[in-house]
């Protein structure tokens, strides 16, 4: 099929460019920038939701939709409360201390950003807070709660133009991270899409320098630097990122997930989990879901 326009060009009289694809800055940092929907949730929750005076923190994103009953989530001593009517953006990477007194309903979205392969720019945002992004009537929500009602493509793309609004108005200043972001991640462009390709327990720091043409202590050094990281921190948490949403959004056997992810067995892949997420991977799976229903 030949691709020509016919329109007049007397069609486009008084026409000026506002913004145009491939020309101005913005458009370009706005043209890579990716949201990642990993799962939507709805919760019934009381006070087993606090975390008794402990700061924790998850690696993905969560935007809240507060259907009923009220929270509090502590970050740097500041305490927010969740109110009915509201939706709240709670970055990832950022230790809270969560208190709840009442029974609370609440739709809920994990999600993660990405502008480089695999990189969300959100998480080492050193401004990153809870923050409020919107108040009002939110019964329309409940539409989703729904036991007959089905997902489809359409309401998905909707979705995630949703989530994206939403991150966008409680990230308002995105486009200076992102741009702060890439001065120091583009030079790892390579390095980071060889670790999407080939993401897993046996991944060595000596094939992630011999990507970036250096020797691995060189590497290393630079890479710490640049990232605030160093190579063998950043392996482990985008390597327990995707040990997450295995273990959250799928029903393989753990065995099967440390089979995935190239780990030598299950036992190592769960001291693993353990390590960084507090408790085994087959007891966090049955706690989330307990705590959530479809």
């Amino acid at each position: 099929m030949r691709l020509v326009d016919t329109t007049d060009a007397r069609a486009h009289a008084g026409m000026r460019t506002l913004c145009s694809s491939g020309e101005e800055h913005e458009s370009r940092l706005a043209e890579k920038f990716r949201i990642h929907l990993v799962g939507m949730y709805y919760a019934d929750v009381g006070p087993e939701w606090g975390s008794d005076g402990k700061q924790q923190a998850d690696y993905l994103h969560h935007i809240e939709v507060v259907l009923s009953g009220r929270r509090t989530v502590v970050h740097n001593r500041k305490a927010y409360e969740l109110k009915p009517g509201q939706v709240w953006y709670l970055p990832g990477n950022t230790p809270v201390e969560r208190q709840c007194g009442e029974w609370c309903e609440v739709l809920f979205f994990k999600l993660s950003c990405e502008w480089l392969p695999g990189v969300d720019p959100l998480l080492d945002w050193p401004d990153r807070e809870p923050r409020l992004i919107q108040e009002g009537e939110l019964s329309d929500w409940r539409k989703w709660l729904e036991p007959d009602q089905t997902i489809s493509v359409a309401d998905l793309l909707w979705l995630r133009g949703q989530l994206l609004l939403w991150t966008t108005r409680a990230v308002p200043e995105i486009g200076e991270v992102i741009a702060r972001h890439l001065e120091t991640h583009t030079q790892f462009t390579e390095v980071f899409r060889f670790i999407e390709s080939n993401l897993g327990a046996d991944l060595r720091i000596a094939s992630l320098a011999e990507v970036y043409r250096t020797t691995q202590d060189a590497f290393s050094i630079a890479f710490k630097r640049s990232i605030g990281l160093s190579p063998k921190e950043y392996l482990m948490r985008r390597l327990n990122q995707e040990a997450l949403q295995q273990v959250i959004n799928t029903n393989l056997h753990i065995k099967e997930i440390a089979e995935k992810l190239r780990f030598s067995d299950e036992y190592y892949f769960s001291r693993f989990f353990q390590k960084l997420n507090g408790t085994p991977p087959s007891r966090y799976r049955r706690d989330f879901r307990s705590s959530t229903k479809s």
